[in-house]
Parts: C-alpha cells; structure tokens; sequence
C-alpha cells in the first residue's frame, strides 16, 4: 500500500553487497528501513548494526534524526542505496519547518515523538496504524508516525497505537531478533501488533494533522486573514496546546469559560497524566490536546479577542513565562488589562501547605514511568 503521506519517495530495486537487498521503501522511517535490511539478511539488528558500526551503539541513540557522512558512506556501501535517500528519511528535514531553534544540543526535538531512550531500553517514539501494517507487502514505518501532531491514519479513519495492544509495552522493533523475522511483531510479548483492536478518530484530530503537514510543506500557514510562517503557526498551536492543559488544571473558571466559548468540550478536557511535554504524550492524551488546539487556532484572532474579553482575562492570565508570547497573539493580550493578583501557597510555621490529589498522582504516574525504565 502507498504510504499516506509521501514525505520521501524511497529507492527502486537496489544492488547491494547483502545476500538480501533491502530497498528503501516510500515515506519509511531509517530506523523502520535497518531494522528490515536486518531481518531480511536473517540476522538481529543489532548483529547487523554491530557489523557496520563496531565501535558505535546506535540503538542507544535516536537515529532517525540522521547519522554523520562518515557512517552514511559506509551503510550506502554495503547496502547499494545513496546516501541522498538516507538524508530524505530522517526528520530533520521535517522539524526545520517547525522551529528555528538549533536541534543538535536538544533532547526533545520540537513536535517529534521522544524516545525516552535507555540503553536500547524506550519509553515511547513509535506510533502505527494496524490496517497500515496488515495491508503492506512488506511491513514497515512510516515517518508521519514519529510526528507528534499525527494521532490518527487518514487512510483507515482509525486512531493510531503507541503500545502493543496485548502486553501494553512500548512499540520497539530494533530489538527483534531475526526468529521473528516481521517489523510486526512485539519484541516484548512476541504478539502480532496487527492483531489489534482500533478505534474511530476524532474528525478535528485528523483536520488539524492535515493542516499542520501541508504547513510543514508549504512552510507557511494561515491564521485567520493572514498568512503566517511555519515556525509561527506551530508556535502558535502549541501556545493553545499550553492553554489547554492549563485549564484542565481547573484553577481559572475564566480560563474555561474562554476554551468553552471557543467550542472545545470542557468536558472531555484532562490534563495529562505525566504532566510531562507534548512529545512524551501517549497519542489518546496528544489527541486531546491537539483537538482544542484546532478548535481555537481554526476561529481566527477577532474571535478569540472577542471572547478573550467576554471572559474578563488579564494579560498575565494568557502569558507563559516560560514561553515567550506568540507574535500575532501580542496585540490582543497588550491590550487587556494589567496583571491579576498572585497568589502564594499558604505557609503556616514555615511548612507549605499539602499538594492537591491531582499534583500527588502526577508525581506518582511519572515515578512509575521512571521506574519503569531501570526495570
């Protein structure tokens, strides 16, 4: 089946040093491509890797955000594919139309899946679509599945997995071995990832990842009347992502009142588990998110500033301090009214007041996910 987003065209036949030739198939993930290359030679992919690379632990690190030349030139070697091909698989190429920020010195990159990598050990970073995997001549995986804003196949109208619906254990295929011989395959519990139950989307879910890959390909996007750069679009979508999560916390009834005016259902409304960034997000949590978000961005700036003042925000109520503020959103929070009052956690004899429910079973969701990952 043809991949639901073309990214990257992949190779034809290819003439390779290998017993097996492995073409690079169309929109695949590198990682996806060697974990394949591998199996097809009848060898786990680490052997495989081992061989390439003796002295380099590649599965210890993230490689579909690219290798240096030198091991690129040696893999186009042996594998008969250029090295042009392999450059058109990684995501850099995708995540420079999201941020301007320098990635090589950041752990997340902005709007990619994380790994959560120990050793080979992973927390997340994969994504599938059952149906996808089921309809191919040869499984693999695609690159819009390492893309956080992607929770759903347009093809199938199904939710995308990010766990292996029998053991529930990260979708990891470089730790295959060659007795499995299919990127299908749990490496946990050794259950076929195709044999899985899925789930209808929800239709402004799928709206907003089309919207945001045809930003990403035409590196600019549309807000209201104005077009925009890609960078600010993103900026902008996830500025809303943070003011939905802020208020799933429940603190500001303005807060809610604004999202609610705005279409999204507050009701289905939860602040994640973890707490943690968007890109560590399991996909049904992302989904939710990004939802809101479309609802918001897709009502146009004269909307959210009419609304913003029926639900009497000050300007601190929509800044992040942490965050600077998005370029087209700047005259609509200049001109609210000035800060509100801060409020301090009562302190009786020097000792802080108890943390809320909600704040005590972040902490403990995250300290099992953490667990979880020296186990």
């Amino acid at each position: 089946m043809d991949a639901t987003y073309s990214w990257h065209p992949g190779t034809g036949r290819v003439t390779s040093t290998w017993a097996v030739p492995a073409p690079l198939l169309p929109d695949e993930l590198f990682s996806s491509w060697l974990v394949r290359a591998a199996l097809a030679q009848g060898c786990d992919p680490l052997v495989l890797t081992g061989e390439l690379w003796p002295k380099w632990r590649v599965w210890t690190r993230d490689p579909d955000r690219g290798l240096r030349q030198d091991r690129l030139w040696r893999l186009a070697r042996e594998s008969g594919i250029e090295v042009s091909a392999f450059e058109a698989a990684k995501v850099r190429f995708i995540t420079s139309a999201v941020t301007q920020k320098p990635l090589d010195n950041l752990a997340t990159w902005p709007w990619v899946l994380a790994l959560g990598s120990r050793n080979r050990k992973r927390h997340g970073g994969l994504q599938y679509c059952p149906k996808c995997l089921q309809e191919d001549h040869k499984p693999y995986f695609r690159m819009q599945w390492r893309l956080a804003w992607h929770t759903c196949c347009r093809f199938h109208r199904v939710n995308l997995l990010d766990r292996c619906p029998d053991c529930k254990a990260t979708i990891e295929p470089h730790r295959l071995s060659a007795m499995e011989g299919s990127m299908t395959i749990c490496a946990t519990c050794m259950r076929d990832l195709r044999d899985a139950v899925t789930s209808q989307i929800e239709m402004d879910a799928l709206t907003f990842q089309q919207a945001a890959d045809q930003v990403v390909k035409q590196r600019q996007g549309q807000y209201g009347i104005d077009t925009i750069t890609s960078y600010q679009w993103f900026e902008l979508s996830r500025y809303f992502v943070r003011l939905l999560r802020k208020a799933a916390l429940g603190k500001s009834s303005g807060l809610i009142a604004l999202i609610k005016s705005l279409g999204v259902d507050t009701e289905a409304l939860s602040s994640p588990a973890t707490g943690l960034a968007l890109e560590l997000l399991p996909v049904q949590e992302r989904s939710m998110l990004l939802v809101g978000a479309w609802r918001m961005l897709n009502v146009g700036p004269e909307t959210l500033f009419d609304a913003v003042k029926a639900a009497s925000l000050t300007a601190s109520s929509l800044r992040d301090l942490r965050q600077p503020t998005p370029l087209c959103l700047k005259h609509i929070i200049q001109a609210l009214p000035g800060k509100s009052v801060a409020r301090s956690r009562q302190v009786k004899n020097n000792i802080p007041a108890p943390r809320s429910r909600k704040a005590v079973k972040r902490a403990w969701v995250r300290l099992q996910r953490k667990w979880r990952a020296v186990t």
